[in-house]
């Protein structure tokens, strides 16, 4: 409960809900930052893992017949333009990786990435992000600013010159800033980016680590901008809530040793079963119709909150809470919590992320306790 003062101990988890030590329950709107996509223990991924347990757990670079069933998974969304290139443990991880990847495909040092934007917590992928007052950007690193500081007629331009000098090896960009406000360009800042990065030699990763799989409308979100990025980084609920990430790129990218493709456990049997049951329930559960549903329940319930300052940005199941200044974030954060409402707060910001699986009223019920604590708190700051 980030910026709430002491967390619950939960000890269970099941679909939409977690439970702790106390014997309390709360309804999770958050859902392990947006990992447990398919909701809590979800029984599929479960036992998926438990059978695997009593096979082998990790062969290192030696393949396995679950490994290749996990891959064939991944690349049934990409039937043409992708392949994957490789499993990895978190979106750090692989977001390292598609750097490296970059650099050495193009022959160019140069990377670029956009204000506020999550891409990890490494050196690189920190740096290109966030500054964090460590100072770690470098001529190579270059951070731009986004929308929500930067209009788009004028950030275009500047992405035009940097991308000139063809010696940029990549632009890599998270299309809604889920740790900042849920900002987003429009599609047409999108197409201009995928364009002039095609026109200049440079790769696109799309850090759809937290958009992807269904999780905003489309199977990928860049599908709903008419794209085709040369790298798509996915994670987060991948496997279901299990430790792992995956890096799809362009047919015409090879991969070299020299990328440093692997490492000790990615690609892992357990992982790997994960992705296999995960990806297999997220199709037989129709998604969209899911998603769309909590779009609805989410802007019915939030959306009359604008009148009094409250900014609410995302799609499908992102959504992003900017409370206006002066607001005591603690004790809204702690207020949720003390009428069983689990969500994610951090600055001025409350990032929900309900799994696809949460049950309509429950949702409903957590966004009216949401609502009612942000009016509460509103009222005592007028008062």
């Amino acid at each position: 409960m980030t910026d709430a003062g002491p967390s619950p101990i939960i000890v269970r988890g099941e679909n939409d809900r977690l439970f702790d030590s106390e014997g309390r329950s709360y309804i999770d709107l958050f859902s392990a930052h947006g990992t447990a996509w398919l909701g809590h223990a979800n029984p599929a991924v479960g036992e998926a893992i438990t059978r695997q347990l009593r096979e082998v757990w990790n062969t290192g670079a030696i393949s396995t017949p679950i490994r290749e069933q996990a891959r064939e998974a991944v690349e049934a969304f990409f039937p043409d333009a992708h392949r994957l290139a490789g499993f990895y443990s978190t979106g750090m991880e692989a977001a390292e990786f598609a750097l490296r990847m970059a650099r050495i495909h193009t022959g160019r040092r140069r990377l670029i990435g956009f204000e506020h934007a999550m891409h990890g917590k490494s050196l690189a992928t920190a740096a290109l992000g966030w500054d964090n007052d460590w100072n770690l950007g470098s001529t190579d690193l270059v951070r731009l600013r986004f929308v929500d500081a930067m209009h788009e007629y004028r950030l275009t331009p500047r992405l035009e010159r940097e991308l000139s000098l063809r010696d940029v090896a990549a632009v890599i960009v998270e299309p809604i800033q889920a740790s900042h406000g849920g900002y987003e360009a429009t599609r047409d800042f999108y197409q201009s980016l995928h364009k002039l990065c095609a026109e200049t030699g440079t790769l696109l990763v799309f850090d759809e680590i937290l958009t992807g799989l269904w999780r905003t409308g489309e199977p990928f979100y860049f599908r709903g901008q008419g794209l085709r990025p040369d790298v798509v980084l996915i994670g987060k609920g991948l496997g279901g809530g299990f430790p792992v990430s995956a890096v799809a790129v362009d047919q015409n990218i090879a991969i070299e040793p020299r990328m440093l493709p692997t490492s000790t456990f990615a690609g892992n049997s357990l992982a790997a079963a994960a992705v296999a049951a995960a990806l297999g329930e997220m199709r037989r559960l129709e998604l969209p119709a899911r998603v769309a549903a909590i779009a609805m329940c989410v802007r019915e319930s939030l959306d009359p909150l604008a009148q009094h300052g409250v900014a609410l940005r995302g799609r499908g199941a992102l959504w992003v809470l900017e409370m206006p200044a002066g607001v005591d974030m603690p004790r809204l954060l702690k207020d949720v919590y003390e009428h069983g409402v689990a969500i994610g707060g951090a600055g001025r910001f409350i990032r929900l992320l309900p799994a696809a699986t949460i049950v309509p009223e429950n949702l409903r019920q957590a966004c009216e306790v949401l609502s009612n604590a942000i009016l509460r708190q509103l009222a005592e700051r007028h008062a």
